[in-house]
C-alpha cells in the first residue's frame, strides 16, 4: 500500500523526538562492543568512537526521563534535566564504508528497543518503518558528516544506530556522561562494508562496456565478498552482465534474463544501477521499470541509459527534452543547483554543494567532470525533474537530475526515485585497464574517489535515503 508522505514525516518526527545517541567518553581509540546486525543474522564487529562535536544538524530530542515526573521506560528513564544551559549531548562524524568521506543525511539515534530487521527489496516504506526500535533521541548529520544530539540518555552501555535508507550499523557506547558532551572518536562511525558489520541495501547492477558503476561501490568501501553473480542468496551487490560489461566469477546472467525481465525480479532489489553500455540499451522492459519506481524502487542510470526514459511509459511524463546519441562534450566545469524551479531553496542541493566543498571536490566552486556528455535539456517546464549539476553558463543542460515516483501525484505520495546522470565512472578511473584480472570487482582499482566519483557517491546515498520533497529537509526539525 502506498503511504502518504506526511506519514513519512510523522515517522521521522517520532525519531527526532524519541531517539538517544551516545558516544564513548573514553580516550580516543577506545573500543566499543557492538550489537548484532539484523541484516542476514550477521554480527557487527567492534568499533572505536571518536571525538568531534560540531556543526551537524541538530534535531529536537525527547524528554520525560526520571526528572520529568512522567512515566518512562527503559533508556528513556535515563534522560535527565540539566541545570542552566548544560545538556547531555553526543557528537560524532559518520563516514562511508571506506572510512574516507564523511556523509550527509545519516540518522544517528539511540533505540529504546532492538531495531527491527530490514526486509530486502523495494517497497513504499515510511521513514518511521526504517528507523525502528522506538528511538528516544536522534540527529541528522550535516554536510560535514557531523551530528549533535541534545538530551541524550546518560549511563553505561547505550545502544547507538547510524542509518541512511537500508545502510545501517549498530554500536554500544560504554559510557555517556550526564550533563556533559560525549564525543565519539573520529573514524569510528562508518557505514557497514559487509553483512558482518551491519545492514546493506540489496543492489542489482547491470554492467556496461562504457562505464564501471560496479567499481564505484568497491571504492566506496564495499567488500569484495559482497559481490555475487545474479540473484544469489548471499551478498548484497548482484552483478548482471550488460553489453560489453564485466562479470563476477561464477558469472551472473544478462540483465534481460534476470534483472529487468519482470517486475518481480526488479522488486528483489532496493536499488538498481544501469551502467552505460556504449550503445542504447536493448531488450528493455520499460513497463516493469516504471512499475518498480511506482512501488518504491530506486534507479541509478548513466548516459545511454536515457533509452529507458526517451521512449515507453516514462516518455509521456515530461521529464526532459532528450537528445539521443553519444554527444561527447569533453572535460567540462559544472555548477551545483541550490534552488528548485519555483525559487524555493533546494535543501539537498545546498547540502550537496557544501558536502562537495568539504570533501575537496570543487575548484572555484565548480565540479570538474572528465568526459562529459549531453543528452537532455531540462527546463522549468519539466516540472517532475530536479537538476543537481548543470553545465557552467547553460543551466538547462544537466549532468545529473532526479525525479520522484509515482509520477503525476502529489509529492507527499511519492516513494520511488530515479537519478539520471551523463557522468561516467570509467572516464575518471582506470578500472580493468591493463589488469590481468578482469573479474568484478577484482579488476577495479582501489584509488581514492575522483571529484566526479565523489559526486556520484553522494547521489547514491541520497538515492537510498527516505524520499522527501526537494524543498524540505530530509528530516523535519519541528512538528
Amino acid at each position: 500500500m502506498r503511504v502518504p508522505r506526511h506519514a513519512l514525516y510523522l515517522g521521522l518526527l517520532s525519531v527526532s523526538g524519541s531517539l538517544s545517541w551516545a558516544a564513548g567518553c573514553g580516550a580516543q581509540g577506545s573500543t566499543l562492543p557492538t550489537t548484532s546486525g539484523t541484516g542476514g543474522g550477521s554480527t557487527a564487529t567492534s568499533s572505536s568512537l571518536s571525538a568531534s562535536s560540531s556543526s551537524g544538524v541538530t534535531l529536537t530530542s525527547g524528554t520525560g526521563g526520571t526528572d520529568g515526573g512522567a512515566a518512562c521506560s527503559g533508556l528513556a528513564c535515563q534522560i535527565h534535566t540539566c541545570p542552566g544551559n548544560l545538556k547531555t549531548t553526543i557528537t560524532g562524524t559518520v563516514y562511508d564504508p571506506a572510512g574516507k568521506n564523511p556523509l550527509y543525511g545519516v540518522v544517528a539515534y539511540v533505540p529504546n528497543a532492538p531495531p527491527a530487521p530490514l526486509n530486502p527489496g523495494a517497497s513504499c516504506y515510511t521513514c518511521g518503518e526504517l528507523y525502528s526500535g522506538t528511538p528516544i533521541a536522534a540527529a541528522l548529520t550535516g554536510a560535514n558528516g557531523q551530528f549533535t544530539i541534545p538530551d541524550a540518555p546518560d549511563g553505561a552501555d547505550i545502544p547507538l544506530v547510524i542509518q541512511i535508507g537500508k545502510w545501517r550499523r549498530q554500536f554500544v557506547v560504554p559510557s555517556v556522561a550526564r550533563c556533559a558532551s560525549t564525543a565519539v572518536p573520529d573514524g569510528t562511525l562508518t557505514l557497514p562494508k559487509n553483512g558482518g558489520e551491519g545492514d546493506l541495501p540489496n543492489i542489482g547492477i547491470s554492467t556496461g562496456g562504457s562505464d564501471t558503476l560496479e567499481c564505484l561501490l568497491y571504492r566506496m568501501g564495499v567488500d569484495q565478498a559482497e559481490y555475487v553473480g545474479g540473484a544469489s542468496t548471499t551478498g548484497h551487490v548482484h552483478i548482471f552482465q550488460g553489453a560489453g560489461g564485466h562479470n563476477t566469477s561464477p558469472p551472473g546472467p544478462v540483465p534481460e534474463a534476470g534483472l529487468w525481465d519482470s517486475l518481480a525480479d526488479l522488486m528483489a532489489y532496493d536499488v538498481v544501477m544501469f551502467a552505460c553500455e556504449g550503445e542504447e540499451t536493448v531488450n528493455m522492459n520499460q513497463p516493469a521499470l516504471y512499475a518498480y519506481t511506482e512501488q518504491g524502487g530506486r534507479v541509478f542510470a548513466s548516459h545511454l541509459n536515457y533509452s529507458w526514459f526517451y521512449t515507453g511509459p516514462f516518455s509521456t511524463k515530461n521529464l526532459a527534452t532528450w537528445v539521443p546519441g553519444g554527444n561527447a562534450v569533453g572535460n567540462i566545469d559544472v555548477g551545483v543547483v541550490t534552488t528548485t524551479w519555483n525559487g524555493t531553496p533546494f535543501v539537498r542541493g545546498q547540502a550537496f554543494h557544501d558536502w562537495l566543498l568539504n570533501v575537496n571536490a570543487l575548484d572555484n566552486d565548480l565540479l570538474y567532470v572528465v568526459g562529459g556528455r549531453y543528452n537532455a535539456d531540462v527546463t522549468v517546464l519539466n516540472t517532475p525533474s530536479q537538476p543537481w549539476l548543470v553545465l557552467q553558463g547553460t543551466p538547462t543542460e544537466p549532468q545529473m537530475f532526479t525525479f520522484d515516483a509515482p509520477l503525476g501525484v502529489p509529492a507527499v505520495q511519492q516513494c520511488g526515485r530515479v537519478t539520471y546522470t551523463d557522468m561516467h565512472v570509467s572516464n575518471a578511473a582506470t578500472d580493468y585497464v591493463g589488469a590481468t584480472n578482469t573479474i568484478t570487482p577484482q579488476g577495479c582499482t582501489t584509488a581514492d574517489l575522483t571529484p566526479q566519483e565523489k559526486a556520484l557517491e553522494f547521489s547514491l546515498f541520497d538515492l537510498s535515503s527516505c524520499v522527501t520533497p526537494n524543498n524540505t529537509p530530509q528530516v523535519p526539525m519541528t512538528q
